[in-house]
């Protein structure tokens, strides 16, 4: 509006009558290019129709001629520009439109020639007018795309640095922040604390639902970690999977790190609703303490995620601080690891077996398979010390699968040479029941093996049936295939007793923890009477482990448990000790009644 004079102006307003009267002629040069374009004419019907623009043009062009240009005339110019260039519309494109524009004005201009004194004044001070307008929309045009590029590159830099599922920093920008807290500690010696948290459980709901439920419960976890960490300094990052890890600042009292993994641990196991079912599960929280448990990034969150790993081999569900004791199990824990990748190829696994009596006659009438590793420096191990370490890494299915064929096979061989024909147990971990061929898995086994499926007992938890729909077509197939389900561990999970009645359910099994204080403890005594009532009722069998007391024993038989299993009749044996004190003396039996009544 610079080289606009007063003067130019006052011819435009003047010349504001013939716009009017022309308006359709003047806006339809102006889009004309667009009528001849097919690309431009779908920008513009993608958002809006060319007489809409028109009308708005419309608008503008008498309020332009009014000849009052001042600030609200540029901005309400500006934004019409910044709507064309955000639809699409090309400058090169723009700059044609206002050519055709400045040749209908002029060419009106020449038509009323003979009528008006001051035709070259008008035409210039038009000719000045579109080039101010021109000037406008190309400050506009370039402003929004530096703008744009400057979102565009905001937005390359936040995906960077943040998870895209849950929002969270990522571990390069958890990195950062981690290297920022240990400079700062160097010139204001002020601890912090590194926290690493692994969600339990968490691949049983991914495997079972899929990854839309899985990812939908990821957001719902990093909620609850914001909600916690309220009020906290606190750097929140997700590294990947279910892994979640924090830096808390200011941490000069272990307690407040305490304080803030228990509140969240709190948080994490309140159950969750995916596909209308409550799910649970628990979190497993490691910390370390800088510089008390390391002096580099590295040290940190190694150390952290040491005494995570030792959280989750006590049970899960809790927190604890890094010690130098538990840096001696991390090296024992890889070394195992290694050495159990090969216990399999090297047949280093053996299975032991424990008698499960009948408690009238003190009869067997079955066993439970356990499998054992005969490591070859370390000894035999207890399933407790690698089972865990096969569950994290993956190595359980292989173990599995060896364990359910060689119960198979030896319970077979056992039959062959004259029974009892009784069933064998075996324990069936989560990544086996939740494969998709399971039956068929099953019935391959049995077909290798021999053994017939009515002779084999799988075990399983509550927390493998936590997706209804699945579980009940795994289950009610292997039912229908004669295999025989017993529930391990029941009262300690979440699931809901309705499960009970939907599925095909054999025997249910007392665990251990409610009968080791059941001669003195009154709540143990009354959850065992009534599990026991109840499977009376759903006409299902029910057997109790751990039992290793004749009171134990005698309140169990009191309470018309049948069936029993524990270390006060035998601890788990090695199949040739099974043989020997069981199986033999029943054949040796049979044939002395079988030569009594051919005597008869």
């Amino acid at each position: 509006m610079i080289n606009l004079t007063s003067n130019d102006l006052e011819l435009i307003a003047n010349f504001r009558p013939v716009i009017v009267s022309q308006i359709e002629r003047v806006t339809a040069s102006f889009y004309e290019s667009i009528l001849h374009v097919d690309s431009l004419n779908q920008i513009i019907t993608k958002f809006t129709t060319v007489d809409r623009l028109r009308q708005t043009l419309s608008n503008h062009l008498i309020e332009m001629f009014e000849g009052h240009i001042d600030s609200a005339f540029i901005e309400k110019r500006l934004k019409i520009a910044m709507v064309h260039q955000k639809i699409g519309l090309p400058p090169k494109w723009y700059m044609g439109s206002f050519q055709n524009l400045l040749n209908t004005l002029l060419q009106m201009i020449h038509e009323m020639a003979d009528s008006h004194s001051e035709i070259e004044g008008l035409r210039e001070a038009i000719t000045k007018l579109l080039s101010f307008e021109q000037q406008i929309v190309l400050e506009a045009y370039e402003n929004q795309n530096r703008l744009e590029e400057q979102q565009s590159k905001a937005i390359i830099e936040y995906q960077a640095m943040h998870d895209e599922l849950t929002g969270l920093p990522n571990r390069r920008m958890f990195q950062q922040a981690l290297s920022q807290a240990i400079e700062h500690y160097r010139e204001h010696a002020t601890p912090f604390a590194v926290f690493v948290m692994d969600i339990d459980r968490f691949k049983m709901i991914n495997d079972s639902l899929g990854h839309t439920y899985g990812d939908r419960f990821l957001q719902e976890v990093s909620n609850r970690i914001r909600t916690c960490t309220e009020g906290y300094a606190v750097t929140i990052a997700r590294l990947g999977g279910d892994e979640f890890t924090l830096i808390l600042e200011n941490c000069t009292d272990p307690a407040l790190a305490e304080e803030l993994a228990d509140n969240m641990v709190k948080a994490i196991e309140v159950p969750y609703q995916l596909q209308n079912n409550d799910y649970y599960v628990s979190a497993s929280i490691g910390i370390a303490i800088y510089p008390m448990h390391g002096e580099n990034e590295e040290q940190l969150l190694k150390n952290a995620d040491t005494a995570m790993y030792e959280v989750k081999k006590n049970g899960k569900n809790g927190h604890q601080f890094f010690s130098k004791v538990l840096d001696e199990h991390l090296l024992l824990r890889i070394e195992l690891e290694s050495d159990l990748r090969k216990a399999v190829k090297r047949n280093e696994l053996e299975l032991y077996y424990q008698p499960q009596i009948q408690t009238g006659s003190y009869s067997m009438i079955g066993v439970e398979a356990l499998v054992r590793w005969r490591h070859p420096n370390k000894g035999l191990l207890s399933p407790g010390v690698f089972i865990p370490i096969a569950e994290e890494t993956g190595l359980i299915y292989d173990i599995g699968t060896w364990t359910l064929q060689e119960a198979c096979r030896q319970m077979k061989e056992w039959h062959q040479a004259g029974g009892p024909l009784i069933p064998v147990s075996v324990n069936l971990s989560s990544r086996q029941f939740h494969q998709s061929n399971l039956v068929e898995y099953i019935r391959e086994i049995l077909e290798q093996t021999g053994l017939e499926p009515q002779y084999l007992e799988l075990e399983i938890t509550e927390s493998m049936m936590m997706d209804a729909a699945v579980s009940t077509e795994i289950l009610r197939e292997l039912h229908e295939f004669g295999v025989k389900i017993s529930l391990d561990d029941f009262g300690t999970g979440y699931s809901s007793l309705s499960y009970l009645k939907q599925f095909p359910i054999h025997k249910l099994k007392i665990d251990r923890s409610f009968i080791s204080d059941i001669t003195k403890n009154a709540s143990d005594q009354a959850i065992v009477a009534t599990i026991i009532s109840m499977a009376r009722h759903l006409n299902m069998e029910v057997i109790a482990e751990g039992i290793e007391t004749k009171g134990q024993l005698d309140f169990l038989m009191e309470n018309s448990c049948q069936e029993i299993q524990g270390y006060y009749f035998s601890r788990p044996l090695p199949a040739e000790e099974v043989e020997a004190a069981f199986f033999a003396p029943y054949r040796d039996a049979e044939n002395s009644l079988s030569v009594g009544f051919m005597k008869e």
